[in-house]
């Protein structure tokens, strides 16, 4: 558990010192222990528009990753959780930012293949929510979401659906499988998977007195 938590650490904050122009250059694909690291390569810049960028920036990244550990900690993110229970799952797909839900029969090969894709991408993206539950557990909503082709992987955002794959059909139509990489861009595109090091706009030294987006 703590090693998934460190991984992800680690990718934001590579990501993030590759997105930071300003900052001094450094190797993204070097190792980087920890976001000590980080925060003491951010703290020895002295510009004060960016120092204060910089320490806006430092606080997300702190209170996002005692999200993500709580997250891990308590409610099994990091992995596609199995459900069995109906009502909770919908509870669940009401009250989550970001959650994605793989309709499965267990022993059917197609689903196999989409849970080792989505168990791979639930180790990444921490901040989503995956599970996963047998068609048999949930006849309202088989009945709800006209569940005819499995796997059926629904994701949703805030409660609202955000995209819905209906067996490999979107995914190359392969019945051996499919490259992660093609599940991994419809889910980004979808904004249900997302690591946090993107900003939405780089700092601008004429713009100092307007929010930054982070």
């Amino acid at each position: 558990m703590q090693e998934r938590i460190r991984k992800y650490e680690n990718d934001i904050l590579k990501a993030n010192l590759a997105a930071t122009d300003n900052l001094p250059t450094r190797d993204t694909d070097s190792d980087i222990e920890d976001i000590d690291g980080l925060l003491e390569e951010l703290e020895n810049e002295e510009d004060d528009f960016l120092s204060r960028y910089r320490e806006q920036r430092m606080d997300e990244i702190s209170r996002h990753l005692k999200e993500v550990e709580r997250n891990v900690q308590e409610d099994n993110y990091g992995i596609v959780e199995l459900m069995t229970d109906e009502s909770e799952l919908i509870e669940r797909s009401t009250n989550t930012a970001r959650i994605i839900i793989h309709f499965q029969l267990e022993h059917f090969e197609k689903c196999r293949i989409m849970n080792d894709r989505l168990d791979e991408l639930a180790k990444k993206y921490l901040s989503t929510k995956f599970v996963k539950i047998e068609v048999s557990n949930c006849p309202f909503l088989v009945s709800k979401l006209n569940i005819k082709v499995l796997p059926l992987v629904v994701g949703y955002r805030n409660g609202l659906e955000s995209t819905k794959l209906i067996g490999f059909s979107q995914l190359g139509n392969d019945s051996k499988g499919f490259p992660l990489s093609r599940l991994e861009n419809i889910l980004i595109s979808s904004k249900l998977i997302k690591l946090f090091s993107q900003t939405e706009r780089k700092p601008n030294r004429d713009d100092e007195d307007s929010d930054l987006d982070i």
